[in-house]
């Protein structure tokens, strides 16, 4: 029966992409007068096709109709307006010869990469369906999916007051809504292939790009999409349902659109690149660079080729703004700030504070390490060994911390992540190819299509490193310095037997590298056997994650009409019941510094409406005034127990106070 499940999830997930395809078509399809080649047209197929169906999600979801019936409308739809493009897509005798090599031309090395790159991205495939747990997807369970699951519930997009995490631009996640509403609420692999597909995406970018260089070299685009599949962290995003990979795969398909113009100057390009950056914007807030890059990379572009195209180039403008403003304009009418809950200084916001805006910045800026020169030069080698500390922190190794005694932040400090794995990783690659590659620019120079990501790329690292250094927000960096890596390995092919031996050695090791990561994720993380089904999904979580324990009670023996306020547990995904967190520190919801006692506490659970509480002492003190206050309400009967299994425990908020 699970495997059986896994295949339905498996064909509606290809039925939406289907649809993802016809929508996109139906906009490629008046490219063709200009003439691009078929992998292009199925690449940018693809990425408009999934922002055309995650903004009419996004529309169906604000007029209040996020129900079943009008999902399938709306792929019905897409259908009947892309499939017989689509179609005639596929039989279009206008494409062009998209590179200069062909498929005989490649070494048998390099046509095992492919292979290798293929069996990387079914097993990536594969490992989407096992559901998520609080190791591998702690953003997934507590926003990713969880507020996707809130509007369907809801049955349309409304205000989420908890949680400052619902505020932020989600045109992503209205694809994994359309999943979980597919399937109503019953599986997360389509939500999560979704992202899967990104990763996809991101490999066909980087494919193409090979189009946009005078050789127009296949084996440009093959190196630079094998090096950013072998990032571990590339295929461990691939597993989750987050976005780092959405935004990643509109990044460069921005930045490929303006790199396609100067290579072949119609300015259809330029609209398709704003379309791409507007798309970025509304995928998370770091977007906006994509956005703010729009005019001075085109305004290059367009002085390289002497094609003045400036009308293109502001259409182009403002569809990017126009794509990106319906997150923006939605959070300053919730909210009063259209980047909530960032800008506090400047824009304010409900439910929040200067206190806790302060403490937000601050817990993003403790990852990594200083902000000063050494570390700066440190940071590829710091990079690539992320995972390996030794026990000291990156900063240790500098001799730049400051910190004497037990370190409070060991956990943070020094490291681009809250674990240690193989996973959170950028493999050996990266490392191992830039210093010969920086030499080959030296020699050659970089052309227009090359310089452009690495713009981009130094432009996004700065703010990495200044604001947070947590490895996967460096994503859309490292999908840029694919493509100077991928460029700069087939000039060394190119220029002799020893510089070709090189770099075919790195990238063979650098993908058996990520092969033997990913096999450890389906062994340790994300079991094969749950994948495809010989270890049922609820058997696997009662195995594996607490907090499942604890929705499975709520769900069975919590009336449907149940609201409930969590402490310390910051993870409703899979509670089946309507719930905010309560923690002074994610919202303003309750008023804590103006609490006296149980009495007061219990006032604000009724007028908020709670009638249950769940709480995990592992982060809530019991020596706290909460946690005092929750001891003196048992003992009066205001709060009566439920369920406990370890640090989780569960009360019922009493009706009428007892005297």
């Amino acid at each position: 029966m699970e495997i059986v499940e896994r295949f339905l999830d498996l064909l509606l997930f290809a039925l939406c992409v289907l649809a993802i395809l016809s929508a996109g078509s139906a906009l490629v399809v008046r490219m063709l007068t200009f003439g691009i080649s078929r992998v292009e047209a199925l690449t940018l197929s693809l990425g408009l096709g999934t922002v055309i169906v995650a903004y009419g999600v996004l529309t169906l979801g604000l007029l209040g109709l996020l129900h079943r019936t009008a999902f399938y409308l709306w792929l019905g739809f897409c259908y009947a307006v892309g499939i017989a493009e689509l179609v005639r897509l596929r039989k279009s005798e206008r494409f062009v010869a998209p590179f200069s090599e062909t498929w005989s031309d490649l070494a048998m090395t390099e046509r095992v990469w492919v292979w290798l790159l293929v069996l990387l991205n079914f097993l990536a495939m594969l490992l989407c369906f096992v559901p998520p747990t609080l190791q591998t997807e702690w953003d997934s369970l507590s926003y990713h999916l969880a507020v996707p699951k809130l509007y369907w519930m809801e049955g349309r997009i409304h205000y989420i007051a908890f949680s400052h995490h619902a505020q932020f631009p989600m045109t992503a996640q209205m694809l994994y809504l359309l999943g979980l509403g597919l399937t109503n609420l019953k599986s997360t692999a389509v939500a999560k292939l979704f992202h899967w597909l990104f990763f996809v995406l991101c490999q066909l970018t980087l494919l193409c790009w090979g189009t946009a260089t005078k050789q127009r070299s296949l084996r440009h685009g093959l190196f630079a999409a094998a090096l950013f599949a072998s990032l571990p962290i590339a295929f461990f995003e691939a597993t989750t349902a987050y976005v780092d990979l959405a935004l990643t795969a509109y990044g460069l398909l921005c930045l490929f659109a303006i790199s396609r113009f100067h290579s072949q100057p119609d300015g259809k390009w330029l609209i398709t690149a704003g379309i791409f950056a507007g798309a970025a914007a509304g995928t998370k807030y770091t977007g906006l660079l994509l956005v703010g890059l729009l005019f001075p990379f085109g305004a290059w572009a367009i002085w390289r080729t002497r094609e003045p195209r400036w009308s293109h180039l502001a259409l182009g403008i403002f569809l990017a703004l126009l794509f990106a403003s319906p997150w923006y304009v939605k959070n300053w009418l919730w909210t009063g700030n259209p980047v909530f809950p960032f800008a506090y200084s400047v824009f304010g916001g409900k439910n929040w504070s200067k206190e806790m805006a302060q403490t937000y910045t601050t817990s993003n800026r403790e990852f990594g390490g200083s902000r000063d020169i050494l570390t700066f030069l440190a940071m590829p080698f710091n990079l690539t060994l992320n995972e390996i500390r030794f026990g000291h922190c990156a900063r240790k190794w500098l001799g730049v911390c400051k910190q004497q005694g037990e370190c409070g932040m060991q956990w943070k400090c020094g490291k681009f992540d809250n674990q240690d794995m193989p996973v959170l990783g950028v493999g050996l690659m990266p490392l191992a190819l830039t210093p010969a590659v920086i030499l080959v620019c030296a020699l050659e120079g970089l052309p227009f299509a090359v310089s452009v990501p690495i713009l981009a790329m130094l432009g996004w690292f700065a703010w990495w490193f200044m604001e947070a250094q947590y490895l996967r927000y460096l994503l859309p960096a490292l999908g840029c310095l694919a493509v100077l890596l991928g460029w700069g390995a087939s000039r060394l092919i190119g220029m002799g037997v020893l510089t070709g031996i090189f770099a075919r050695v790195t990238i063979s090791v650098g993908l058996v590298y990520a092969l033997i990561v990913a096999l450890w994720q389906s062994v340790t993380l994300t079991p094969l056997p749950v994948a495809i089904g010989l270890v049922s999904n609820e058997d696997f979580l009662r195995t594996v994650e607490p907090t499942y324990r604890v929705a499975e009670f709520v769900n069975r023996a919590l009336p449907r009409r149940a609201v409930i306020a969590t402490y310390g547990f910051p993870l409703g995904y899979y509670f089946d019941r309507r719930y905010f967190w309560a923690d002074g520190g994610h919202n303003r919801l309750i008023r804590y510094e103006k609490l006296r006692g149980v009495d007061d506490l219990v006032r604000e659970w009724h007028r908020l409406g709670v009638t249950h509480i769940v709480i995990d002492w592992k982060f809530v003190p019991r020596e706290s005034d909460f946690g005092r206050w929750v001891s003196e309400g048992i003992r009066r009967g205001l709060l009566e127990q439920l369920w406990q299994e370890g640090t989780k425990e569960v009360l019922e908020v009493a009706r009428r106070r007892r005297q």
